[in-house]
């Protein structure tokens, strides 16, 4: 009796069975007649297995036909997720201080400008008391230079009518709406004073060549005259070098309390503050002066948080550390064996349990760990779904390359059959093993050298291991 299919797949395809656990020979028969006529009486096919189209799909055995295809190469490493550290902000106080309020907390999102803490800093209240006061002097320097500013134009305006020697009803009209100060009368006293001496002393010369006034009298009156005279002169250099003068104090004073409110400025962005906080400082109220607000530099998720009321902070520790999530790190831990197979460009397939992403390597570390003797080498992967959790361990796939093979077939379709690989493929006789030597794989496909095998031949690829258990169990049925 010919026994080609043994119990278990009979079962599976509800084919009878006939005492002694063979198939009843006329059902199976009947099956191989639809697919390729009745055997010749007496034959037997050893390692054979005669199934219908139908009983193929039912126990999930798949054919297909060999073809070409490409064996793309990879390799296989472990890898951390960790943050992009690109994209994370360590957040420092700019001024120490006490922490009057905490606003922001771990595992917080926020965005940038976020108050996260409200603290009270001394040193922050007297950068602040000098900022105002450097304000205060600069207004009463730049109000004493335009005072300056109007005093010289209307000394300067003076003299000018005064070089004209002007009639002095004149020069009371024209001099009325200058404000100058005393200076003002000095020099309008010593013209007019002049003007009088000038007079007389023409008078006296005029009398004198009349016979009508003694020498004395002449040379008393150019005396004057020339006392006048110089008197006026002095008082008229005296007062247009002096104007000039107060105006370059005042104008050096004015320059001087500008820089000084520009410096006391610089100490409060040095302190945190911004432009809008440093032009808001002189209407805030006085309970204010020492506090300041720390706010998110950017957005993100608070990740780690040092920081209670009540507490003293410093200058030199973060308090908190915000972190961009919608990117994360691939650090990839690469063998030095594997080290020259690797460069940047490379295509990374990441799994972890059900999830699966792919990226790129886009950095490879020039240096090797001393620890490890690993290189590191880096993947940027969107993570705007948050799928990916820094810290995790997760194992990626790295295609290192790809070649044309002219036969390939699925890992799936290679088996073990009595001390050699075999495909299991599809003839006129049924399924059976062929022997295949194999060259190039990786995890999904592999490749058949030779030529043993024609393309198109149709070779079991998926589910063929119940082909070989079935072959198996109807050799050991024969040895008993």
């Amino acid at each position: 009796m010919k026994c080609t299919t043994t119990l278990s797949l009979a079962l599976l395809l509800g084919v009878p069975m006939l005492p002694g656990g063979c198939m009843d020979e006329s059902s199976h028969d009947q099956h191989a007649a639809d697919e390729h006529g009745q055997d010749e009486p007496g034959e037997e096919h050893a390692d054979v297995v005669q199934l219908t189209d139908e009983q193929l799909a039912a126990s999930g055995v798949r054919l297909a036909p060999l073809t070409g295809g490409v064996i793309k190469t990879h390799i296989s490493l472990p890898a951390e997720v960790g943050l992009n550290e690109d994209a994370v902000a360590h957040l420092t106080p700019r001024a120490p201080g006490i922490v009057a309020r905490v606003l922001g907390y771990l595992g917080q999102d926020v965005a940038p400008g976020d108050v996260l803490a409200i603290i009270d800093s001394p040193a922050l209240g007297e950068a602040r008391i000098a900022y105002l006061q450097a304000a205060q002097a600069r207004s009463i320097a730049d109000a004493e230079l335009d005072r300056r500013r109007t005093i010289s134009a209307n000394i300067e305006t003076l003299l000018d009518i005064l070089r004209e020697q002007p009639e002095l009803d004149a020069l009371r009209t024209r001099a009325a709406e200058l404000r100058i100060g005393e200076n003002k009368g000095r020099l309008i006293s010593a013209y007019v004073k002049l003007q009088a001496a000038e007079t007389n002393y023409a008078r006296e010369r005029e009398l004198s060549g009349k016979g009508l006034s003694t020498q004395s009298d002449l040379l008393a009156a150019q005396e004057a005259y020339n006392s006048s005279q110089a008197e006026y002169l002095a008082i008229f250099e005296d007062i247009d070098f002096s104007f000039r003068t107060h105006l370059l104090e005042a104008q050096r004073a004015a320059s001087i309390s500008a820089s000084a409110v520009e410096n006391a400025e610089r100490r409060l962005h040095l302190l945190g503050l911004s432009e809008d906080q440093v032009a808001r400082i002189a209407d805030e109220p006085d309970i204010n002066v020492a506090r300041y607000e720390l706010t998110a530099p950017t957005a993100g998720r608070i990740i780690d948080k040092h920081i209670t009321p009540g507490e003293k902070v410093g200058d030199e520790a973060a308090v908190y550390t915000i972190a961009d999530l919608s990117t994360v790190w691939l650090n990839i831990s690469v063998y030095i064996q594997y080290a020259d197979q690797i460069a940047e460009g490379h295509e990374v397939v990441v799994r972890s349990g059900e999830r699966e992403t792919t990226g790129v390597v886009d950095y490879i570390s020039a240096v090797a760990s001393e620890g490890t003797r690993t290189v590191t080498a880096r993947v940027v992967l969107d993570n705007a779904a948050r799928n990916w959790k820094p810290g995790e361990f997760v194992t990626v796939r790295i295609e290192t390359g790809q070649a044309d093979a002219a036969r390939v077939v699925p890992i799936d379709a290679i088996q073990t059959f009595e001390g050699r690989q075999v495909v299991f493929v599809q003839d006129e006789d049924g399924i059976e093993p062929r022997p295949v030597t194999l060259g190039r794989r990786n995890d999904v496909n592999v490749e058949l050298l030779g030529d043993d095998l024609p393309l198109g031949t149709p070779v079991i690829v998926a589910n063929s291991f119940l082909i070989k258990a079935e072959l198996g169990k109807s050799a050991a049925g024969h040895d008993h």
